[in-house]
């Protein structure tokens, strides 16, 4: 009777807690005047449901949609993967001389940067090449031509997450624009960063001595088959410097011009032109720029909610067991069977577009929770995932959100397009494991602004 009485007591105690939880984070749900029809909220405990609002209706997941894409990349390939660009070419070099044509060859590397065409090109140097007398190919046949996904927003903008997908890219297919202050009355100063011939800029923009003035802005219009920046607006001739991030439109033509450049800073001279080909075949290696190890590209997406990245590593699962060159709709298909092989079934939910840039995809509250406790429960993936996403108050694009309090408890995936807003991932307690939460808002443009404030008090009550 005693040991009854006990169990009785502690049952009772867990129920008065949820009970009391879910009153809590109801009360909040209504102090912010939220109709529960528009969200999606469910938190979990060890795999026990501790609240549940609307958590097995179908929602558009925005962003949230990386955190599936993200489980089954890590799922699949181990995580020293890299994906290795190349230079190649089928002459042998003579006395510095290449007759020949030089051939990159994308790897499907999302971490190919700067930095990382530094390191290629002065692993060619050290060949003794001076001279290619002949043109540069850029081989992107890892992946098929299809540059914008069809999964995506149908409406092309120039913005950086728009950014095309290529097997051969540089920079994330997006360019730096840098604005500050010139003498009053004359244009602002305008960098480009990279810079190099694929741009073309135009400076419409003014310095004006009126304190705090910044109406700056940027657009990127295509040019033949380069690009053009145009730059507008007014500063102030105390204002801060600007940044704007905008897409490029020839991923092929963008990374070998920039590689003509990287060449010709190191003292090698390309002839011959920048052509989107296929390396010759028989063509040996010359230099390779291996990527960051999995880990750390999955950061990139998540950390930053990488439409590019996201994308870039759906291509790679379908290019690993393809010599055909991968498709996005192969990439997907790829994600699916990871999800067949948690329990999911495909009619339940929509996967069009691995990024979430998409108001296509549909996934429940209670489906993401799912693939979150999956991760949680496997050693081998989860301390990777968990440093992958943002942390709130510290980075991210949780930078700015929860600052107050042990912000850094709290690790979760945001998720947004207009009028859809979403929060999911753990939230850590000291001596006890981390609680799931998945919450999704779909509704109103001007109210899903007040849902992330929303969201952040949902937390600060399950700390």
């Amino acid at each position: 009777m005693k040991i009854l009485s006990i169990i009785f007591l502690v049952t009772n105690m867990q129920f008065s807690f949820a009970d009391d939880l879910s009153n809590r984070l109801k009360s909040v749900i209504k102090k912010h005047h939220f109709n529960e029809q528009s969200l999606g909220l469910y938190v979990e405990d060890d795999g026990k449901e501790i609240f549940n609002v609307n958590a097995a209706r179908s929602m558009v997941p925005a962003s949230l949609t990386k955190i599936v894409t993200g489980a089954a990349v890590l799922n699949v390939f181990p995580m020293n993967k890299k994906f290795e660009t190349k230079l190649l070419a089928k002459k042998d070099i003579q006395s510095g001389l290449l007759k020949g044509d030089l051939c990159l060859k994308g790897g499907g590397d999302p971490s190919f940067v700067s930095e990382k065409m530094w390191y290629l090109v002065n692993e060619l140097k050290r060949t003794g090449l001076n001279v290619v007398d002949g043109d540069l190919r850029v081989d992107s046949t890892r992946f098929d031509d299809e540059l914008f996904d069809s999964g995506r927003e149908s409406v092309r903008v120039d913005r950086a997450f728009d950014a095309p997908v290529s097997a051969s890219s540089f920079n994330w297919n997006s360019v730096n624009i840098f604005i500050r202050p010139g003498e009053t009355g004359s244009s602002a100063k305008v960098f480009l960063d990279p810079e190099n011939d694929y741009l073309e800029l135009e400076n419409k923009t003014k310095t004006v001595g009126k304190s705090g003035v910044k109406s700056i802005e940027a657009s990127r219009v295509k040019a033949g088959d380069h690009d053009k920046i145009i730059v507008s607006g007014s500063i102030s001739a105390d204002g801060q410097e600007v940044v704007i991030y905008k897409s490029i439109s020839n991923p092929n033509l963008w990374i070998g011009m920039h590689l003509k450049e990287f060449l010709k800073q190191r003292g090698i001279t390309l002839k011959g032109k920048v052509k989107a080909e296929s390396c010759e075949p028989e063509s040996a290696v010359l230099a390779v720029s291996p990527s960051k190890n999995l880990n750390e590209i999955l950061s990139d997406m998540l950390k930053f909610s990488n439409n590019f990245v996201a994308e870039m590593l759906a291509k790679n699962l379908a290019a690993e067991n393809s010599q055909n060159p991968a498709k996005m709709k192969d990439g997907i298909e790829e994600i699916k069977k990871y999800l067949d092989g948690i329990g999911f079934s495909r009619k339940d939910y929509v996967l069009e577009n691995v990024s979430g840039l998409t108001r296509d995809n549909r996934f429940t509250a209670k489906q993401l929770a799912l693939v979150l406790n999956t991760i949680k429960n496997d050693f081998l993936i989860f301390p990777e995932f968990l440093s992958g996403l943002p942390i709130a108050g510290v980075d991210g694009t949780l930078k700015n959100r929860m600052k107050k309090g042990e912000q850094s408890m709290v690790r979760a995936k945001t998720g947004y397009l207009d009028g859809v807003v979403g929060l999911a991932g753990y939230i850590g307690r000291k001596n006890n494991s981390p609680l799931v939460f998945v919450f999704m808002y779909n509704g109103e443009y001007q109210q899903g602004l007040a849902a992330r404030p929303m969201f952040d008090e949902l937390i600060n009550q399950l700390k």
